[in-house]
């Protein structure tokens, strides 16, 4: 019986990896060019944790999460989002004592019940960024500019930047009271879900990707409008961080993102290269959520960025393939153990090699040898022997030489591409 991976999920193999690799190790760079240190979550949290931070009515906890009990009857839940989690970590173990202004950032898997396609995956990868501790404006500004150096260091130029602010408690109310208002008075255009939605949470509506919800959404009251002094202010001070830094952004008055938890400043980073799901990076500020999970109330920022959504887009860029320094050819079978030996020293002093232990020809190795895309061929034979050489061949240039067998480590060394 043979067995095929599960719907929306990927097997990434090594012509991959260079990519995969190029982008966390930008993420990772940024990070802590902005000072945020790593944290490592859990794939599972308990299900509470979900439905409480981000939301019942959203998307993601009514329909997308893979929820099951564990032998003790509790529920538990593959982590869909990275907020929530870090969160919770912060809060139980008490990093809020340590530092006034704390900055985290994890990499890892996610995993959300969706109908695959491009760009959209039942378990995909995010890197995030989550800062708690202050409201300043200043702190949504930085983790934006994080992710717009982050997309400029892997040689994203085709998008675009889209800010809101959804206001807070104190303005967000008479907003939602008009936009109550007016889809009421079109309820017969929404979809089922939106009804519900409606009544729970109307700000989830604009948000929504049916055909009948979206006609009516450029009609739709606007939340800025509604901005109390503080909020619009928050706002003001964001752009004018941005558009001192050089960042180029376009106002949407109706982003208001998929989970419940935001409050003031929502953002996307957006590119028509990705088909429906245009966007590749998405966050904003969530000064209710540390509270809301049990710990004391802290402002918050952060924001989540796909993995494999910014593989497709340096897919037209993409790094150099990996290549072994050296591949190992001897010609005779009687002298593949001093062979090893050889191996074995230059992997200990930094040199990626390898070896066919088969015996084969040495027409056989040298095939082999091309196939793992080596930069020189080390061949050892009589004569190397005799002398206590190694013929080195670079296999780009087809030139070779003989140097001595102490001194080969520092030549390959010495002629790194």
């Amino acid at each position: 019986m043979s067995f095929t991976k599960a719907p929306g999920v990927e097997d990434i193999f090594p012509d991959r990896i260079p990519g995969w690799n190029r982008i966390t190790a930008s993420a990772r760079k940024n990070f802590e060019l902005f000072n945020f240190r790593e944290v490592i979550i859990p794939v599972m949290e308990y299900t509470e944790l979900f439905s409480r931070g981000i939301g019942d009515e959203t998307d993601i906890v009514s329909k997308e999460m893979f929820t099951f009990e564990d032998r003790g009857g509790r529920s538990l839940t593959l982590r869909p989002e990275g907020t929530a989690s870090v969160v919770r970590a912060y809060n139980e173990n008490g990093e809020y004592n340590r530092l006034s202004v704390c900055k985290l950032f994890y990499i890892g898997s996610m995993f959300r019940a969706e109908r695959p396609q491009k760009g959209r995956l039942r378990q995909f990868n995010q890197f995030g960024a989550e800062l708690f501790g202050d409201d300043s404006p200043f702190y949504d500004y930085e983790v934006i500019s994080m992710m717009n150096s982050i997309a400029l260091d892997l040689g994203i130029s085709n998008y675009e930047l889209l800010i809101n602010s959804i206001g807070c408690e104190e303005c967000r109310p008479a907003y939602l009271e008009k936009l109550k208002e007016y889809y009421q008075s079109n309820k017969s255009v929404l979809c089922e879900d939106c009804v519900k939605r409606l009544e729970k949470n109307p700000l989830r509506i604009l948000d929504c990707k049916k055909e009948g919800c979206k006609s009516l959404k450029d009609a739709a009251p606007v939340l800025p409008e509604f901005l109390c002094s503080s909020c619009a202010e928050h706002h003001v001070s964001v752009k004018s961080y941005l558009s001192g830094a050089g960042i180029a952004f376009k106002e949407d008055p109706f982003l208001v993102r998929g989970l419940d938890y935001y409050a003031k400043t929502t953002f996307e980073f957006v590119t028509t290269a990705l088909g429906g799901q245009n966007a590749f990076a998405a966050g904003g500020r969530y000064n209710k959520l540390v509270e809301i999970l049990g710990g004391k109330p802290t402002p918050a920022v952060g924001f989540a960025a796909g993995i494999e959504r910014l593989m497709i887009l340096t897919e037209t860029n993409p790094p150099a393939p990996l290549s072994l320094d050296a591949f190992i050819i001897y010609s005779d079978e009687k002298y593949f153990q001093h062979s090893a030996e050889l191996l074995r020293k230059l992997r200990m002093e930094g040199i990626s090699a390898d070896i066919d232990p088969s015996g084969k020809s040495m027409k056989s190795q040298m095939k082999k040898m091309d196939r793992e895309n080596a930069r020189f061929a080390l061949i050892i034979g009589d004569e190397e022997i005799n002398e206590k050489t190694v013929t080195v061949k670079n296999t780009a240039t087809r030139e070779q030489q003989k140097i001595s067998e102490g001194d080969v480590s520092a030549f390959i060394k010495n002629n790194k591409r």
